[in-house]
C-alpha cells in the first residue's frame, strides 16, 4: 500500500514538472519571438531546472512499474517508459535548436530545414528509439503469429489509409488554422508552425525529404508505436492495443493538423500489424503516405512555382521572366499538378467508400475475460501514469500554438 502511494506521488510530481516545463518552454519561445534568438538563452537554465528532475523521477518510476499482469500495471509500465521517450523528443531537440540558433545563428538560419530535419531524425531514430528499446526490454513480449498478405489486399488498405487521412485532415485543419491565424495577426509574430512546415518541405533537398521525411519516419514510427507497443499490450486484448497505438501516435504529433488523421491511421496500422504479425506491411503503408506528400506533391508544386519565377526554398521572385514564357511553362505544370491532385482525391474517396463497405472485416477479437471496452477506456483515462504521457502531449500542443498567440497579444497591446 505504501509503495502504491509512493508511486502515485511520483507520478503526480512528474505531471507537475511537465506542466512547469510547458510553461517555461512557452515563455522562453515567446521571449525569442519578441526580442530575438539570444533572448531564448535566458530561459534555458529554468527549463533545465524542471527537465532534469523530471527525467530523474521518470527513471525512478520505471523501477516500480516492471509488471504487466493487469491492465493497470501495463498502462503504468508503458506510459512511464514512453514518457522517457517523450522527454528525449521534447528536450533534446529543443535544446539543440536553441543552442544552434544562439551560437551559430547565421549557419543555422541559412541551413535551417536541413539541420532541423537531421536533428529530428537523429533524435527520434537514434536517441529516442534506443532509449525506449532499452527501457522496454524487461517488459514481457507476446509474439504475434505471422500471416501473409496479398498485394491486392495491401493496395486496398493503402487506399483506405488515404481516405482516413483526408477525413482526419478535414477534422483537424479548421482548429489548426484558427489557432495559427490568431498567432500570425502581426507582422513580427508570423505563423511559426506554418513557417516551420514550409521551410522543412520546400527548403530541404529532394534526397533529404525522401530519406528523412518519407522513409525513416515510416520505419521508426512503426517500430515505436506499433511493434514495441503492441507486442507488450496485446496480451490484454486487441482493443486496448489499437486504442493505445492510435491515441499515443496521434498525440505524439503535437498539433491539430495531424492529430486526427494520425489517430485514425494509427488504429488502422495497429489492426494490420495484429492481423499479420508483420511490421513491414505497415511500414510500406506509412512510407507510401509520407512519400506522396513529402516528395511527389512537393516536387510538382515546386516545379509549378519555379515556372512562375518563384523559388519556394528562398522566397525569391524572378521578375525578369517574360510573361509569354511564364504562360507557356505554367499551363503544363498546372495541368500536371491538378491531374495529380485529382488522382489523390479519387484515391481518397474510393478508399473511404471501400472502408465503409468492408467495415465488418475490421472487427477486433474479444479475449476471454476481457473487460468491456468502455471500462478499458475509463481505466486508460483514469490512470495517473497515462496522464504523464498525456501531459507530454499537452506540452507539445502548447509549444506549437501558444507562444505565437501570446506574442501576438503582447504586440497588439504595444508590449
Amino acid at each position: 500500500m505504501e509503495d502504491k502511494a509512493f508511486r502515485r506521488g511520483l507520478s503526480v510530481a512528474a505531471i507537475v514538472l511537465i506542466v512547469i516545463s510547458a510553461v517555461l518552454l512557452t515563455l522562453t519561445s515567446t521571449n525569442g519571438l519578441l526580442y530575438g534568438s539570444e533572448a531564448v538563452l535566458y530561459g534555458v537554465p529554468f527549463v533545465a531546472a524542471a527537465a532534469l528532475p523530471l527525467l530523474a523521477v521518470l527513471l525512478i518510476l520505471t523501477q516500480f512499474y516492471t509488471r504487466t499482469d493487469t491492465i493497470e500495471e501495463m498502462l503504468g509500465a508503458i506510459a512511464v517508459r514512453y514518457a522517457i521517450f517523450g522527454w528525449c523528443f521534447v528536450f533534446v531537440i529543443k535544446l539543440a535548436s536553441i543552442l544552434l540558433n544562439v551560437f551559430f545563428y547565421d549557419f543555422y538560419t541559412e541551413n535551417f530545414a536541413t539541420i532541423y530535419i537531421i536533428l529530428n531524425s537523429i533524435n527520434v531514430c537514434v536517441i529516442g528509439t534506443t532509449v525506449l528499446a532499452l527501457a522496454l526490454r524487461k517488459l514481457p513480449v507476446t509474439k504475434i503469429e505471422k500471416r501473409p498478405m496479398k498485394i491486392g489486399q495491401l493496395l486496398l488498405l493503402i487506399m483506405m489509409m488515404y481516405g482516413l487521412t483526408q477525413v482526419g485532415s478535414l477534422m483537424g485543419m479548421p482548429i489548426h488554422l484558427a489557432l495559427t491565424t490568431i498567432g500570425s495577426l502581426t507582422a513580427d509574430s508570423e505563423d511559426a508552425a506554418a513557417e516551420l512546415s514550409n521551410n522543412l518541405v520546400f527548403s530541404s533537398g529532394t534526397v533529404i525529404r525522401i530519406i528523412s521525411i518519407g522513409i525513416l519516419p515510416a520505419i521508426f514510427e512503426e517500430l515505436l508505436f506499433r511493434k514495441f507497443l503492441i507486442d507488450r499490450t496485446i496480451r490484454h486484448g486487441e482493443f486496448i492495443s489499437c486504442a493505445m497505438s492510435g491515441i499515443m501516435f496521434g498525440l505524439w504529433h503535437g498539433n491539430f493538423q495531424q492529430f486526427f488523421f494520425a489517430f485514425f491511421i494509427g488504429v488502422l496500422f495497429a489492426f494490420v500489424y495484429i492481423r499479420t504479425g508483420n511490421i513491414i506491411y505497415t511500414m510500406i503503408m506509412h512510407a507510401s503516405m509520407n512519400l506522396v506528400t513529402s516528395t511527389v506533391t512537393v516536387e510538382l508544386f515546386n516545379a509549378l512555382m519555379k515556372s512562375m519565377g518563384i523559388d519556394m526554398a528562398t522566397g525569391n521572385i524572378n521578375t525578369n521572366i517574360d510573361d509569354s514564357v511564364i504562360i507557356k511553362s505554367v499551363l503544363p505544370m498546372l495541368l500536371l499538378l491538378l491531374l495529380w491532385i485529382g488522382l489523390l482525391v479519387s484515391f481518397q474517396i474510393v478508399g473511404f467508400i471501400m472502408l465503409i463497405v468492408k467495415r465488418k472485416k475490421f472487427k477486433l477479437a474479444v479475449m476471454p475475460g476481457e473487460p468491456a471496452r468502455k471500462s478499458i477506456l475509463r481505466t486508460m483515462t483514469h490512470s495517473v501514469e497515462m496522464w504523464i504521457f498525456f501531459s507530454f502531449a499537452l506540452l507539445l500542443f502548447v509549444y506549437q500554438y501558444i507562444p505565437d498567440i501570446i506574442a501576438t497579444i503582447i504586440e497588439l497591446n504595444g508590449k
